[in-house]
């Protein structure tokens, strides 16, 4: 017999200590598990949590589990995301049509704002899309027969509740994008016989989309319509466990039965987690949109979503007082079709039944993508529409731009392109003065090129700039359409003397220096570097101005010359001459009554401002645009 070699000392002691080690640790993990376990059996006493998981543990598929099933599992648990998410804004976020848009901007910039909005977003997208393809795929497998009828009839109600969420979440921020949205479907729901209009008032709370429109939607999205679709949940999913999975019932296969955890549990939650995943990179990748706060100011060419496009195309043919034929009644009649597949399918064979049903898929699916398809041809081949979007995002852009700069002032986000020169100087220039004046000839911002070339007074593109003077003290184009050749100025004495100078010596020269001194006049931005590199220069333009080429012999220029026979040349083109200017072009400063080309006073009485066309604040806005401020 053989001997065990000898063991160090050492060594037992050190197998003795891990031992030891060893059952200490299987000793605390038997008292957590313990723990765990009384504490799991304590809320089971309390509570009865074994008895609610009960019919889990019980449940089983007759025909196996598969990736088919997997829809219903993955809407309910989208909403569970939508409720989460939606929580978590209502923390930040403020319902009116004043505090809305601040309230979300602020939530896009805040930490993690962004990314919680966007998921809130493309869930409720994706909830859509699987709403459909589940309904689809229940429809097609005759999942509605006895005794599951009470099952299809609470998911085709949903329907509609499903989409009153997305429509009334959308105008919550108070963009116009969603005003505008809100309009259109509030003129739909106006246009019901009998009860539209008083059903527009109530969404609107009065004639028009207001502060109270606002507080209503709110109440719908957050309130009345997750309430309604709980309660439809609950007695759907309650029939669901009372009666089982629909579709291995009425038709039964040879896979054996398996139990719902895990077989089926891990296919829902694989197929969960590719949507969630896919949500959430849209999300951190995009990101919620957000438009230009609303304001019945700013132009905008409204759409419905995506999803809702097929009803805009189809409003196209039931125009005017059949409008309602489109939006309440076909919706309506299919509802009522699909509600009654049930009995519809008991009166029918089985083949009859299955072309039916194919029939309806066919033609929903058929109608809704080509109506769409129809929707989205006509818009992208629009250019007025792709102009449209175009001058939307921009104002998106600056909206946000502007608020991340400033803030949004107290009396509302509207304000911020309000006080915008950017934003309001184009429009005040289309809407009061591109009758007569022209913006370059490609400017899409202040008048149409055909605009343009029926201009009778000078183009305001770049007014005031070295090059726009250098080119109105040129006497071949001072005559001309760019400048006062459409005016009664095209034949004046500044012609003759512009075209004397320039027969002397160094005479363009001496012009070009008076351009450039003209222009300093001004202090316009985008010139500031260049008028501090030329001083020297802009000195010798003023001497100029007031010396040899005789220009104070009819303007004003600082201390030399007299006002009443020509414009002042001091402070030419700066924000206090052009608001001058624009407000009373008859002020002695500039041309008065008798030299005045039928440029009208948009502010002819600063002490009753009442009666102006225009106010201060405009003319400003129109002054800082036209010096690119």
């Amino acid at each position: 017999m053989r001997r065990s070699p000898p063991v160090d000392p050492a060594t037992e002691e050190e197998i003795a200590r891990t031992s030891a080690k060893l059952h200490a640790q299987l000793a605390r993990h038997r008292q957590e598990a313990s723990l765990l376990r009384r504490t799991w059996n304590w809320l089971d006493d309390r509570a009865g949590l074994r008895g609610w998981l009960l019919p889990i543990r019980r449940r089983r598929l007759p025909g196996g589990a598969r990736w088919e099933y997997s829809t219903a599992s993955c809407l309910l648990w989208l909403l569970v995301v939508e409720v989460v998410t939606g929580l978590l804004l209502m923390t930040t976020y403020s319902p009116g049509s004043a505090t809305a848009w601040a309230s979300v901007h602020y939530i896009d910039r805040s930490a993690g704002g962004g990314f919680i909005r966007g998921v809130h977003y493309f869930a409720s997208q994706a909830l859509l899309i699987l709403f459909a393809v589940h309904m689809v795929r229940v429809l097609l497998r005759a999942a509605f027969r006895a005794p599951f009828e009470l099952i299809w009839i609470t998911g085709l109600l949903l329907t509609p509740l499903v989409i009153g969420l997305a429509v009334t979440g959308n105008p919550l921020s108070a963009s116009i994008k969603g005003a505008s949205q809100i309009e259109v479907e509030g003129s739909i729901i106006g246009s019901t016989p009998l009860v539209g209009p008083m059903l527009k008032r109530a969404l609107f709370g009065g004639e028009d989309v207001g502060q109270l429109t606002f507080t209503h939607l709110y109440f719908l999205h957050v309130a009345l319509l997750p309430l309604l679709v709980g309660l439809l949940l609950i007695v759907h999913i309650a029939q669901i466990y009372r009666h089982g999975l629909s579709a291995p019932m009425i038709h039964p296969t040879k896979g054996r039965a398996v139990r719902y955890w895990p077989y089926q549990t891990v296919r829902n939650m694989t197929v969960l987690a590719i949507v969630v995943g896919v949500v959430s990179w849209l999300a951190w990748r995009y990101g919620a949109p957000l438009d230009a706060p609303a304001d019945s100011e700013l132009p905008y060419t409204p759409r419905p979503e995506w999803y809702l496009l097929f009803l805009f195309e189809l409003r196209r043919h039931f125009s005017g007082q059949w409008e309602f034929v489109a939006t309440i009644i076909l919706p309506l009649l299919t509802l009522g079709l699909l509600l009654s597949m049930p009995l519809i399918d008991r009166l029918c064979t089985v083949r009859t039944s299955a072309v039916l049903r194919v029939l309806i898929v066919f033609v929903g699916l058929g109608g809704w993508i080509g109506l769409t398809l129809a929707a989205v041809m006509r818009d992208r081949n629009d250019p007025e529409f792709a102009a449209s979007r175009a001058e939307s995002a921009r104002l998106a852009n600056r909206a946000c731009q502007l608020a991340d700069q400033n803030g949004v002032p107290p009396e509302g986000a509207a304000a911020l392109l309000r006080r915008d020169p950017q934003t309001r100087g184009p429009m005040l220039f289309k809407a009061h003065c591109a009758s007569c004046h022209g913006y370059g000839e490609n400017s899409s911002n202040a008048s149409s090129s055909d605009a343009a070339t029926k201009t009778s007074a000078p183009d305001l593109a770049n007014f005031a700039s070295r090059a726009w003077l250098t080119g109105m003290l040129d006497p071949a184009q001072h005559g001309g359409p760019r400048y006062f050749g459409n005016t009664k100025f095209a034949h004046s004495d500044m012609i003759e003397a512009l075209t004397a100078i320039c027969k002397e010596p160094r005479g363009a020269a001496r012009l070009g220096d008076a351009a450039v001194a003209l222009s300093a006049e001004a202090a316009l931005p985008s010139q500031a570097a260049a008028d501090a590199q030329d001083a020297a220069r802009i000195a010798t333009g003023r001497q100029r101005i007031a010396g040899k080429l005789g220009c104070t012999d009819c303007h004003r220029f600082h201390e030399q010359g007299d006002l009443g026979s020509a414009a002042d040349l001091t402070g030419y083109g700066s924000r206090d001459w052009l608001i001058g200017i624009i407000s009373n072009p008859e002020h002695e400063r500039f041309y008065g009554k008798k030299l005045n080309d039928r440029m009208p006073a948009f502010a002819e009485n600063p002490q009753s401002p009442e009666g102006n066309v225009l106010t201060g604040e405009e003319i400003e806005l129109l002054a800082k645009w036209l010096r690119g401020e």
